[in-house]
């Protein structure tokens, strides 16, 4: 699995016609931030697990006898097709979304806290996972049934004010690509996910002494009790998997530490599962997604066979991950967020390598793209 750093730069979004943001500038990004092309979520990681398979008995009698007990709770159709960008190939794009309903939340107070859009070329041979920041400062579109839109804010936002049709209506405004199928899972399906493979080993890194923690047990962040793992290999349950991923303030680096540590639990998942035979066996993965379903849903278009067959050449080295390029971090409005360019109207002037990556994936040659943008040596 090729893995992308988070210090890479990228482009924002230019509200159509201008809107209430339209002549909104961010401020500049803070000098030496953590910049490395950071790394994306948990969502993916059931997805990906499963495609891993390949084309096994188990796996196509599987998603057929599933595809019925999907729970669809998107429609893609809702967004106005007139507001859509167009669909220019076969590729696939897959966008998955990771949700936090945290234990004494309202509903409404959920955010997306890992989005992904995950592009599967068209001869199914290799996917890109592109995870978008939750604090990347975007223009958010228009939505006559959100609670606010058509303005700038950090991108988790739309999924609090607009739920899923506003985040694609988002992150089609931002790149041009039209999003095929949605993926959600809670963050409390990861756990599930986890304990059904019998947990998962993780390299942990150490924490930081930053004053948010110490090195005892349960000591209390500003984000309420959390965990302290060892540094080094260590076996995790799913009630620690998500512990470990959801720690920020921990580490210098902040969300950019979280995107890593969570794209590496995803790689954990999938050595998981084939090491314990589950994809290939059907007793076995029959369990598995039962015991993980309920966490999952999806848009009512998707299916699970067609699914399965854009992904059943994948396996991991197959997989690369990367972070939306961007600037950095800087502040506006009084609150930190990830810079997508100086100037929103004019993002090829400070942030070409992000327009150009969406125009790979619109042309379905991120692999060029790749090519043309290698990942700084040491860094």
């Amino acid at each position: 699995m090729t893995q992308y750093g988070s210090n890479y730069r990228g482009s924002a979004s230019v509200p159509p016609g201008g809107g209430s943001g339209g002549g909104a500038r961010v401020a500049q990004a803070a000098a030496g931030g953590p910049t490395r092309r950071g790394l994306i979520g948990s969502g993916i990681g059931l997805v990906v697990s499963i495609a891993a398979a390949g084309g096994g008995f188990a796996v196509w009698s599987t998603a057929n006898s599933t595809n019925d007990d999907l729970d669809r709770a998107f429609d893609l159709d809702a967004i106005p097709e007139e507001d859509r960008p167009e669909r220019t190939n076969q590729a696939l794009n897959l966008l998955v979304i990771g949700s936090d309903h945290r234990e004494g939340n309202d509903e409404a107070d959920a955010r997306s806290d890992t989005s992904i859009l995950m592009h599967v070329n068209e001869d199914g041979n290799a996917a890109y996972g592109i995870s978008i920041p939750r604090d990347l400062y975007v223009y958010i579109p228009e939505d006559p049934d959100a609670e606010v839109s058509d303005t700038f804010d950090k991108f988790n936002a739309a999924y609090a004010w607009g739920g899923v049709n506003l985040t694609v209506r988002t992150i089609e405004n931002l790149t041009g690509v039209r999003i095929d199928h949605i993926v959600e899972i809670d963050f409390g399906g990861l756990v599930a996910v986890v304990d059904a493979l019998g947990g998962v080993t993780m390299d942990i890194q150490a924490a930081d002494a930053d004053g948010y923690i110490t090195d005892e047990p349960g000591v209390e962040s500003i984000h309420g009790d959390h965990m302290f793992f060892p540094e080094g290999p260590t076996e995790l349950n799913g009630a620690q998997a998500l512990d470990y991923v959801r720690q920020r303030y921990q580490y210098n680096e902040g969300d950019f530490a979280r995107m890593r540590h969570q794209q590496e639990l995803i790689k954990a998942i999938m050595d998981s599962a084939l090491s314990a035979g589950v994809l290939t066996d059907e007793d076995k993965l029959t369990s598995f997604i039962s015991s993980t379903s309920d966490a999952v849903k999806v848009d009512t278009e998707f299916n699970a066979v067609s699914t399965a067959i854009n992904l059943m050449n994948m396996r991991s080295d197959d997989l690369v991950f990367m972070t939306t390029p961007h600037l950095g971090t800087g502040e506006q409005g009084g609150q930190s967020v990830v810079v997508y360019a100086d100037d929103p109207e004019n993002p090829e002037a400070s942030n070409p390598e992000a327009v150009s990556l969406w125009e790979a994936v619109r042309d379905d040659k991120v692999a060029d793209w790749i090519e043309a943008n290698p990942e700084d040596e040491g860094e």
